[in-house]
């Protein structure tokens, strides 16, 4: 594990996604039919790593030997890469960098794990691999695979720059991330978003709704609720389940960084969302439960992220006492100062705080806005 941990520092601030023609001399034919047929890819907008979590918890619990890959990771790298098969990491590290050594090319660091998570699912020949996109799916590096079953949690606005700006934009980059799928799997769309996959997309065989299989369309699930059922659907249907309807009396299991509660009282909450199209869904699934409180948010944004949207949302919504996570507090971070002259201009009270302010508070209090500020406070908490 050493010599895979010093090989991907290596690759930190490497361009990722530049090697997608390449990729697939990584492999066999062979290897190629294997993925293609066994790889359960993930592509959405917001609940891809939730979704993977539960479909790996429940494919683990029917004996099935499964491997997952995601991105981006809170604390450690080895996050990404999961299976409760022994993987001789490093030894599979080798070969990925006799790869790039004999092709001449120069891997980025998604790329790597990426590589090292295929080798290490075909290495042990598993059952299942289970495989979140990193942006998109079209060009994205996981797509050198070519998935027969395909998830698509959900369609929204984010890296709007590399995707569109509008959901038919978005949901043509994400749902060619395979061009033949014999399954796709599609998860909380609008109708809209739905016949236009019916009736001008038609490269897949099969297609399986949620919104099909569940009994209660009067019920209204958060959003950690809907990624558990999708991923019930997804392996009912992968075991040969003869139920048709997802069971509604489902245990949730417990995703980190996601509506992650680490504290009861006071209530601490830490969420990863960083999108507007997660950010209201976490407030709306926080104010299903806690909508009498008043509540601190502790915000901190990456660059690049459309923070005006955000603040737009929150501006009616008195109940929170808004707290921007000061600069430099965790990697590619926007400064909150950008925003100043906006939040001025709209009257809006705020503060900028240290991020430590969040564990001392002792009123309700969520932080979110990034998953790399939740890594960011989880390695402060643990060293």
């Amino acid at each position: 594990m050493k010599e895979l941990e010093e090989y991907l520092n290596s690759k930190i601030g490497l361009t990722n996604n530049k090697n997608l023609e390449a990729l697939h001399r990584f492999f066999t034919e062979d290897q190629l039919k294997y993925l293609m047929d066994k790889t359960i890819a993930i592509v959405g907008t917001n609940g891809k790593t939730s979704t993977a979590n539960f479909i790996y918890k429940l494919l683990s619990k029917e004996t099935k030997q499964v491997l997952m890959f995601t991105s981006p990771h809170l604390v450690n790298f080895q996050e990404r890469i999961q299976s409760y098969s022994d993987i001789n990491f490093d030894f599979i590290t080798r070969s990925v960098h006799d790869f790039e050594t004999e092709n001449n090319i120069t891997l980025g660091y998604f790329e790597t794990l990426f590589l090292i998570a295929c080798k290490a699912f075909l290495d042990n020949e598993m059952d299942y691999f289970i495989c979140e996109a990193g942006i998109g799916g079209v060009l994205d590096t996981t797509s050198v695979i070519q998935s027969k079953n395909v998830v698509l949690t959900n369609i929204g606005r984010d890296h709007q720059d590399l995707l569109g700006y509008t959901d038919l934009d978005v949901l043509d980059q994400k749902i060619f991330v395979s061009k033949s799928i014999d399954n796709l799997f599609v998860g909380e769309l609008s109708d809209e978003l739905i016949k236009v996959i019916e009736n001008d997309y038609k490269h897949f065989k099969s297609k399986h709704l949620l919104r099909d299989f569940i009994d209660d369309k009067s019920k209204d699930f958060s959003s950690n609720q809907l990624n558990y059922l999708l991923a019930s659907l997804i392996v009912n249907f992968l075991l040969g389940s003869n139920t048709k309807k997802v069971p509604l009396d489902f245990n949730l299991e417990f995703v980190e960084g996601r509506f992650e509660i680490i504290n009861q009282n006071p209530l601490k909450i830490l969420d990863g969302a960083h999108n507007i199209d997660g950010f209201i869904r976490t407030i709306e699934d926080y104010e299903k439960v806690y909508s009498s409180l008043d509540t601190y948010l502790y915000l901190g944004f990456k660059n690049g992220k459309n923070i005006e949207n955000i603040i737009s949302y929150l501006k009616p919504k008195k109940q929170y006492k808004l707290n921007f996570i000061e600069e430099k507090t965790f990697f590619n971070q926007q400064n909150p100062v950008k925003f100043i002259d906006y939040l001025e201009s709209e009257n809006i009270d705020y503060k900028i705080v240290e991020l430590s302010t969040f564990s001392s508070n002792k009123n309700p209090s969520i932080l979110l806005g990034s998953l790399y500020l939740i890594g960011e406070y989880k390695k402060r908490i643990t060293t």
